[in-house]
């Protein structure tokens, strides 16, 4: 039973950030949840964990939607050229 729950979970997450809508979805939460910058925060070991908390569950996202990190990089660049850039420093903000 565990493991039919596991597959269809699996599947979901797979489909839905296959999805153009998930693509961009999971770049910007990789973007905002530093998948792609340090999550050190000097002089504050528990704000940088944290932070690497936040980046651990953005992982696992793309873990189970088989969405390697250099794709999801390339969805990100392509939002940035069509949106403009945005900073990364994972502050929440997002033009996206």
């Amino acid at each position: 039973m565990l493991l039919l729950k596991e597959k269809r979970r699996r599947t979901l997450y797979h489909d839905f950030f296959n999805l153009p809508e998930g693509k961009e979805v999971l770049a910007d939460m990789a973007r905002r949840h530093y998948v792609y910058a340090t999550t050190h925060v000097p002089n504050d070991p528990y704000y940088t964990a944290f932070n690497e908390g936040r980046r651990a569950v953005i992982l696992e996202l793309m873990k189970l939607a088989n969405a390697p990190v250099d794709q999801v990089q390339r969805t990100i660049n392509q939002m940035e050229t069509i949106h403009g850039r945005n900073d990364s420093t994972g502050d929440g903000n997002s033009d996206y």
